[in-house]
């Protein structure tokens, strides 16, 4: 199947895993157009889509993950639009200007 594609060109395709540019990069690099480069890329890939598959062993590992949700302290505020709850760990010139911002 592969004599739809020149020897040139599969050569030049097996070099494109190694090349770290972009296929425009890689093209000029190698002196051929983008446009061939594509048709052929493209003759590649339906070749090996025709191809019989090989099977590939494929294992699935799991893990468990346990969350525990810890309930902190909070201080509560009443305010007039309800209840505000603040972590006891929030510094405290944080919850002061969080209680002058409420009193404006």
């Amino acid at each position: 199947m592969n004599s739809q594609i020149p020897k040139r060109w599969q050569e030049i395709l097996a070099l494109r895993p190694s090349f770290p540019g972009t296929n425009e990069a890689f093209c000029k690099h190698h002196q051929v157009s983008i446009s061939a480069f594509y048709k052929y890329k493209s003759l590649q890939q339906a070749q090996s889509v025709e191809a019989p598959s090989q099977f590939v062993r494929v294992e699935q590992q799991s893990q468990r993950t346990q969350v525990s949700i810890v309930e902190r302290p909070t201080i509560n505020f009443n305010v007039r639009t309800g209840q505000l709850a603040l972590p006891t760990t929030l510094c405290p010139s944080v919850v002061v200007s969080i209680i002058k911002g409420l009193s404006v």
